[in-house]
């Protein structure tokens, strides 16, 4: 209660007071009159008297109206002569001051107090009255201070004052007003604050569970407005265009209107933006699944088109990450493939990342020790190693540093290595080349310098081999210029102990195979000679016997049996043509086309060829001649033999004539050459048509055909 008794600021009161219309202050015309009356009584003479408060009051004083004791006149004193005027007078002023003494008293209990009351007001001695329309010129601003204010002003009187009901009913309304207050704030988007002024509200209706449910209420719908936004937000970073405008669409219900239009549309907003951000994205995608450096770093350009405040700015920068990585791998080939140079271009195009700067950096080490280290001598290398050293154990690629490391320790071992082999092969003797053959064998082909090795090897085995297998070939060539048979087989054996593979063999084998070539051939020309002599002299037989001693291999082998199989054709055709002559002997059609069915058999390029052609002409002109006689007395097998005749003969083409002339006869309906008829069928027309068979003068048309041999 202490509280309640503190004086209000009076810098406050001015502020919310000032701010009413000074009208509100001026009193009433009636109040101006009542006031008017009294100054005129006190100025009649009329003497009104109160009674001050008392030092001390009770608590119940303290708020409450202050009590107007009426005043009590002094009893007159007797008068002389005028008694009856002045008792009269007495009488009246006994009835008219106590009346106005009341009205007086009325008028200081109900009468409104001025602002400068208000603004000057003692409140531990102000009355209920003054406290409660004070209170009331506080809340007419409706701001939760003034409000409160407005509260606390009059809450302040006991519960048993006479007009507690009265000030219970403005405590209740500005209460609500707090909490209508606190509503708006919910609405503007401030929820902190309104809880806050509803937490302000009086204990009397703090404890009432509407202020509880109206705080529930707010937070519950805040709580859900607010998951619905995250939940959009969320989706939006996953892509997931559709759930997020559905779940945006939620807010619309939301009993706020911060909710339901200004974060609503920020939503909308948003979800437009990051849409088109995310086809950006997906192109970008597209790009650098293409693969290739130029692809790569497009795709990493158009991905960084993308702001950070984006809904899509992380899954932007993970994939710039992953394109990055892609481009670093890149990077490691080429270093891996020695074009350091390269590494480092391509290096340079990785995207500024925190989280691929460490290994940016790291190869661009790498890259650059390779500098020195292709330099191939043993200080270039330690430089290299020394500058690989720098990459602690924590660093991404400290794993290939130490592969390099172990690597150009590795070729640092093997340049020493081969650098005391060229020392030992400089003389270059036999033994000296055998020497450093054998020191750098023992650099394995896959060590960092076994190409290099090997190579150096192949050179001196080269030079170590030309010196050992050229006395032999020069030895040969002296033994195969004598020429003769025994000369150019002591060459041949000396030359073939140059074995395959070696430096000297395919220059040995050419010789080989000349010398070869030369040695047969003085061999078998004799008894292919002897062959064609035999042949010549009829003896084939004995020739080809002869030919045939000359074996497949040899140099003369394919000209022998070419020689063979003339002299085999030669017989064949010899026993054809014998064959055909006896076949011939009949005499019949048929013998004379089964010889002409051998002859034919005789190959084109035979000797015997000319021989045959003949032998076919002339049985042709005797199955000719026969078909000529047969035709008097059977047309049709006159022309089966006359088909007999081959198309190479001479005789063919006079057999076709007459084929096509005795076919005329054998076609029906076709008017007939009875000249060109046998006699006996002549004859049989004749004597059919004898009015038909004459000319002029009487004699047949009929006769023996003739035929004209064209051969």
């Amino acid at each position: 209660m202490n509280e309640k008794h503190k004086k209000i600021g009076h810098s406050r009161i001015t502020r919310q007071i000032k701010s009413i219309d000074q009208k509100q202050w001026q009193l009433p015309e009636r109040r101006k009159n009542r006031e008017q009356r009294l100054q005129e009584l006190r100025g009649n003479g009329s003497q009104i008297k109160t009674y001050k408060s008392p030092a001390k009051y009770s608590n119940q004083e303290k708020h409450s109206v202050s009590t107007i004791k009426k005043t009590e006149p002094k009893k007159p004193k007797p008068a002389n002569n005028l008694g009856s005027i002045y008792s009269l007078l007495w009488i009246g002023l006994l009835v008219i001051v106590p009346a106005g003494a009341g009205i007086t008293a009325m008028s200081a209990l109900f009468k409104l107090p001025s602002q400068a009351d208000c603004e000057s007001t003692y409140w531990r001695t102000a009355s209920a009255s003054k406290r409660l329309y004070c209170a009331q010129l506080l809340a007419t601003s409706a701001t939760v201070d003034n409000l409160l204010e407005a509260i606390n002003l009059v809450d302040v009187l006991s519960n048993d004052h006479p007009m507690r009901p009265q000030i219970d009913d403005y405590i209740e309304r500005w209460s609500k007003k707090i909490l209508s207050l606190g509503d708006l704030a919910f609405q503007d988007g401030k929820l902190e604050e309104a809880i806050t002024i509803a937490q302000k509200v009086p204990q009397k209706l703090s404890g009432d569970p509407l202020v509880e449910k109206q705080i529930q209420d707010w937070e519950k719908t805040w709580n859900q407005a607010e998951a619905n936004y995250k939940q959009t937000q969320e989706h939006l970073r996953k892509e997931e265009w559709n759930q997020a405008s559905m779940e945006a669409s939620r807010l619309l219900s939301v009993p706020n209107v911060h909710w339901g239009t200004k974060k609503y549309q920020e939503l909308i907003n948003d979800i437009k933006r990051t849409r088109k951000e995310g086809s950006k994205l997906n192109e970008a995608r597209n790009i650098g699944e293409q693969g290739g450096l130029d692809n790569l770093t497009n795709a990493i350009t158009q991905i960084q088109e993308i702001e950070q405040k984006s809904y899509l700015y992380q899954t932007a920068e993970k994939l710039t990450v992953n394109l990055g990585k892609q481009i670093i791998d890149i990077a490691l080939i080429e270093l891996n493939e020695g074009n350091w140079q390269k590494a480092l271009d391509v290096v340079n195009k990785v995207p500024k990342n925190d989280a691929l700067q460490e290994n940016v950096k790291d190869i661009e080490l790498l890259a650059r020790a390779h500098s020195p280290a292709n330099l191939g001598s043993i200080a270039g290398l330690e430089d290299a190693i020394a500058q690989v050293q720098k990459l602690k154990a924590e660093r991404p690629f400290y794993s290939k540093a130490q592969q390099l490391i172990s690597l150009w320790q590795q070729e640092i071992a093997d340049v020493t290595i081969i650098e005391e082999g060229k020392k030992l092969a400089q003389p270059r003797g036999i033994s000296d080349l055998k020497a450093a053959i054998a020191k750098l064998q023992s650099i394995p082909p896959y060590n960092p310098r076994g190409e290099e090795a090997t190579t150096l090897i192949e050179a001196w085995s080269r030079q170590l081999q030309q010196q050992e297998d050229r006395p032999f070939l020069d030895k040969a060539e002296k033994l195969a210029s004598f020429g003769d048979i025994t000369s150019l087989q002591a060459a041949i054996d000396e030359a073939s102990q140059i074995g395959r593979g070696r430096t000297l063999y395919q220059e040995a084998q050419k010789k080989i195979n000349r010398w070869t070539e030369k040695l047969q051939r003085s061999q078998d020309q004799p008894i292919l000679d002897n062959a064609q002599l035999l042949a010549l002299s009829g003896d084939i037989e004995q020739a080809i016997a002869t030919a045939r001693s000359i074996q497949p291999g040899r140099i003369l082998y394919n000209q022998a049996r070419a020689k063979i199989q003339e002299w085999q054709s030669q017989q064949e055709a010899k026993r054809n043509l014998e064959n055909a002559r006896q076949a011939a002997v009949a005499a019949t059609a048929d013998a004379y086309a089964t010889a002409i069915t051998l002859a034919q058999q005789v190959p084109t390029s035979s000797s015997r060829q000319l021989e045959a052609s003949q032998l076919i002409n002339q049985w042709s002109q005797q199955i000719l001649s026969i078909a000529m006689d047969v035709v008097n007395r059977d047309v049709a097998q006159a022309i089966s033999i006359a088909r007999k005749i081959p198309r190479n003969s001479l005789a063919y083409n006079s057999a076709q004539s007459q084929i096509s002339i005795w076919q005329n006869w054998l076609t029906p309906n076709q008017p007939l050459d009875y000249q060109t008829l046998p006699s006996d069928q002549s004859q049989q027309l004749r004597e059919k048509n004898s009015s038909n068979l004459t000319d002029e003068r009487g004699k047949p048309l009929v006769s023996t055909p003739k035929f004209i041999n064209n051969n």
